[in-house]
């Protein structure tokens, strides 16, 4: 049963998946994009008229190390939409070490501000420092993909991405990811090695389909770890394609929903803190406390009792949630039945979101392995 997720309301973003040299001293951008971006007032300096008669606007660009460049932004005085990034956009680049065949994806903070991601030749996220041992970055692991005719049956994943991220998980030559696309749905597509690549395969044309997606269209592709990955859509022109409506559920890569038993799992969002009531969406329950824990965002998850009755979970217990089935790590939470619903909660729930950095908007499937484990699949907002 789908869960019905409103309108989605994503930051504007803009895509350039392969820059020309003329592109690290002039990088174009859409009309759209630049009408967002631009801000009369951004840092305290008003519009300008150049000599070229054309307009200019400061704009303020956040690099990917922090540091927050000034760039003009400007615009044809002969109304046709061009727009682009001029003075101080490649000082930015040069300083960054773009270069032919590099990407760039800008992302709207507010009127006048953007956040700057960089991918190198191999279409992988530059790093640009290496985190300490054991410390966890903020960045997840992305690639970015501007779709060929050869990507419509079957996709590439860059060799520099699954040498880095993949090597540990992909262990056989046919294994199934799971793909969370724009609407929320959750599809099931074959991962095939070909010597030496590693494919998407099975179920990514039906995917590309159900999306109206073709040659030209851009991908940023985001890492959640476990064969779990979420994919942004970007027009021909790099802005974001928008997308109203947004279903959750898992599909078979092929069409509709999927076969499985629908008590051998439970999908879930993660509720607002702000939500002060308890809403029923469809077949799951979510509940939000009344203020936020000082020791996680998140202090209690809830479950529809149909799910639970499904299952044989009748009454209070403690519940096994794991992250991956191939490792040994899990967490001990506190299962207690309400009326009609069950919760987790508790210290065991608190500490299972801080050492997985589960925040406030994120989403979580639940997989009832047993009636008391349960596999969990966690998609970063």
């Amino acid at each position: 049963m789908p869960l019905s997720a409103g309108s989605l309301r994503r930051r504007p973003k803009f895509a350039a998946p392969l820059l020309s040299p003329a592109c690290l001293h002039r990088l174009s951008v859409p009309g759209e994009f630049a009408a967002r971006l631009d801000d009369d007032d951004a840092a305290g300096v008003g519009e300008e008229e150049e000599e070229s008669g054309r307009r200019a606007a400061a704009v303020l660009v956040v690099g990917p190390l922090g540091k927050v460049w000034r760039v003009e932004l400007r615009r044809s005085p002969a109304g046709d939409g061009e727009a682009w990034l001029g003075g101080g956009w490649s000082e930015l680049a040069a300083a960054h070490g773009l270069g032919e065949g590099w990407g760039v994806v800008l992302r709207l903070e507010r009127r006048g501000v953007a956040s700057l991601r960089v991918f190198d030749p191999g279409f992988c996220l530059a790093r640009f420092c290496t985190p300490h041992a054991g410390m966890r970055t903020k960045d997840r692991p992305r690639f970015i993909k501007l779709l060929q005719q050869e990507d419509l049956e079957k996709m590439k994943i860059p060799e520099k991405f699954v040498q880095q991220q993949l090597t540990e998980t992909y262990t056989n030559n046919h294994q199934n990811a799971i793909i969370v696309c724009p609407l929320g749905k959750f599809w099931r597509v074959e991962l095939q090695r070909e010597q030496p690549d590693v494919l998407l395969r099975d179920g990514w044309a039906p995917f590309l389909a159900a999306h109206d997606l073709s040659e030209g269209n851009i991908l940023l592709v985001r890492y959640e770890g476990n064969m779990v990955f979420t994919v942004e859509v970007f027009l021909q022109n790099g802005c974001l394609k928008e997308y109203k409506t947004a279903a959750l559920y898992l599909t078979d890569g092929t069409e509709g929903p999927s076969n499985a038993p629908q008590q051998s799992a439970a999908k879930v969002g993660v509720s607002p803190v702000k939500w002060k009531r308890t809403r029923r969406i469809e077949g799951t329950c979510l509940e939000g406390p009344n203020r936020k824990s000082r020791a996680s965002p998140i202090s209690v998850k809830s479950v529809r009792g149909t799910f639970c009755s499904q299952i044989g979970l009748l009454e209070a217990c403690a519940i096994t949630l794991k992250i991956s089935m191939k490792k040994k790590g899990s967490w001990r939470v506190a299962f207690k039945t309400a009326n009609t619903y069950g919760y987790i909660n508790g210290p065991g729930w608190r500490k299972f979101c801080l050492e997985n950095e589960v925040k406030e908007g994120d989403r979580l499937t639940f997989n009832a392995i047993e009636t008391t484990v349960w596999h969990v699949v966690i998609v970063h907002c």
